[in-house]
This record gives C-alpha cells, sequence and structure tokens, in this order.
C-alpha cells in the first residue's frame, strides 16, 4: 500500500536521496512512491519504491549493481536514510530492504 505524503515530506526524502543521488522524478502511482535517481558517479540509473505491508515499511531498489561494490553501499546508506526518516515519521520500525528482488539486511 502506498505511504501518502504531505510534500513537505516528499521534500525531505528528495532532499535524503539528493545527497548521495541527482533525482530524475519522484512519482506517487496506486501502489508505491517512484522514486527515479541517477548516480552521476557511478554513470547507473536507480529506481526505489516505498510502501507498506502488514505494518512493514518496504523499500525495494533496482540498480545494477553487480559489478559495482561502491553503487551498492551508496544505495543502501540512501535507503537506511530514508528508512529512518520514514520511521520517526510513520512509526513504522520494521522495514524490509529489496535490492534486485532480494532481501538484504540495512
Amino acid at each position: 500500500m502506498r505511504i501518502n505524503f504531505p510534500d513537505k515530506h516528499l521534500a525531505e526524502i528528495k532532499r535524503i536521496v539528493q545527497k548521495e543521488l541527482s533525482i530524475k522524478g519522484i512519482e506517487p502511482t496506486d501502489e508505491y512512491l517512484f522514486i527515479h535517481c541517477y548516480s552521476k558517479i557511478h554513470k547507473e540509473t536507480v529506481y526505489y519504491h516505498l510502501f507498506t505491508e502488514n505494518d512493514m515499511l518496504i523499500i525495494r531498489c533496482y540498480a545494477r549493481v553487480f559489478d559495482n561494490l561502491e553503487l551498492g553501499v551508496t544505495i543502501k546508506r540512501t535507503a537506511k536514510n530514508v528508512f529512518e526518516f520514514l520511521k520517526n515519521l510513520t512509526g513504522l520500525d520494521t522495514t524490509i530492504y529489496l535490492e534486485n528482488g532480494v532481501e538484504v539486511k540495512l
């Protein structure tokens, strides 16, 4: 289920993500918050999907990290920072982070 954020919270999420990645767009869909990013350093596109399910925050990330360890660290750090902000905002302290479809510990 998508989390509904007011504009000031979307702005804060954008600020957190922009510390590490360039944002190409943030789009609330019916199912999740879609964040389209780009890493200028690594020249790779990164996608985040944020939503809730069964009182858990789920952050899904899609990026080509198989041959780029540094990018993997960057997207995990960004996801962890977004999670910390959302945990304080929503009160959901359980999170699942999925990277390219595989659950990964943050």
